[in-house]
C-alpha cells in the first residue's frame, strides 16, 4: 500500500506543479517578507530592527493571511477538481483503491501546507545587508519548535478544506464554499459568546499565530512557558476537527456512489 500511495503522491505532485494556483500562492507567501519589513520599521527607530522582530513578523502575517487562504484553496480542489473535470472514475478504474487516493490526495495538501510555510521564510536577499537572519546557534530551536506548532492549527485548516473537497461536486463549489465558510467563522468568531466564552476561544483559526508570539516573547526575555492554558485550547481545537474532518472525509469518499 506504501508504494502505492507514494506513487500516487508523485504523480499528484508533477500534475500539480503544471498548474498556477501553486505558484500564486507561493509567491504571496514570500511577499509577506517584504510587508514584514515595513510593519516592523514603523514601529521602530531607524536602525534599532532586530534580525528575530523581522523573522517573527514574517512568519505571523503569512500564518494568519496567505498560507490559510491559499491551503484551503488547494485542499478544496484537491478531490472535487477530480470530480468535475471527470477524471475521478477512470483513476480509480485501475488497481487504485479509494483510501489509496484519498490518502495521496491528502499528503499533497499537506506539502503544499508545509511549502507555503517554508517560503515565507525571509531571505537575506530580500533584505537590506543591515539585517541578518537569526542565529542558527541561539534561535533555531525555539523558531523549529513553534513552527512545528504553528503547524497544528493551519492542518486542521487543511482538513476543513479537504472534507468540503470530498463533499462538492465540482471545483468551483468547493473553493467557493470552503473560503465562504472560512472567512464567515473567522469574522463571526469575534462577536459571538458562549456561556460566557467567546466563540474565537474555540476555533482553530485563532491560533495560528500563538506558538510565534509565545517565540517571540521568550527570544525577548520574557518568561513565557510554551504549555499554558492557551496552548491547551489550541491543541483542542485544531486536534479534535483534525480527527472529525479526515474521518468523515474517509467515510463519505468510500461510500460515496461515483455514478451519481
Amino acid at each position: 500500500m506504501l508504494s502505492e500511495v507514494r506513487r500516487l503522491f508523485a504523480c499528484e505532485m508533477t500534475k500539480v506543479w503544471r498548474t498556477k494556483l501553486p505558484y500564486i500562492g507561493l509567491a504571496c507567501s514570500a511577499l509577506m517578507a517584504f510587508i514584514a519589513r515595513q510593519s516592523v520599521e514603523s514601529f521602530a527607530q531607524p536602525g534599532e530592527i532586530s534580525a528575530f522582530e523581522y523573522f517573527i513578523s514574517s512568519i505571523i502575517l503569512s500564518s494568519t493571511l496567505t498560507t490559510p487562504i491559499f491551503a484551503t484553496i488547494f485542499a478544496a480542489l484537491s478531490v472535487a477538481g477530480e470530480t468535475s473535470r471527470g477524471t475521478l472514475r477512470t483513476i480509480l478504474v485501475r488497481p487504485v483503491t479509494r483510501g489509496q487516493f484519498l490518502v495521496a490526495k491528502w499528503l499533497s495538501a499537506v506539502f503544499y501546507l508545509m511549502i507555503l510555510v517554508a517560503r515565507s521564510y525571509p531571505l537575506r536577499s530580500a533584505l537590506d545587508q543591515s539585517i541578518e537572519l537569526p542565529s542558527l546557534a541561539q534561535q533555531v530551536l525555539i523558531c523549529s519548535y513553534a513552527l512545528f506548532l504553528s503547524l497544528i492549527p493551519q492542518l486542521a485548516t487543511v482538513c476543513f478544506g479537504f472534507f468540503i473537497s470530498v463533499l462538492a461536486a465540482s471545483g468551483g463549489t468547493a473553493v467557493g464554499l470552503a473560503l465562504g465558510l472560512y472567512l464567515t467563522i473567522t469574522a463571526a468568531k469575534q462577536f459571538i459568546s458562549i456561556g460566557g466564552y467567546e466563540l474565537n476561544q474555540f476555533v482553530f483559526s485563532t491560533y495560528y499565530d500563538l506558538p510565534l508570539k509565545i517565540a517571540d516573547a521568550k527570544i525577548g526575555g520574557m518568561f513565557e512557558q510554551w504549555w499554558q492554558e492557551r496552548t491547551v485550547f489550541m491543541l483542542a481545537t485544531s486536534l479534535t476537527p483534525i480527527v472529525i474532518f479526515l474521518a468523515a472525509s474517509f467515510w463519505l469518499f468510500l461510500k460515496r456512489d461515483l455514478n451519481t
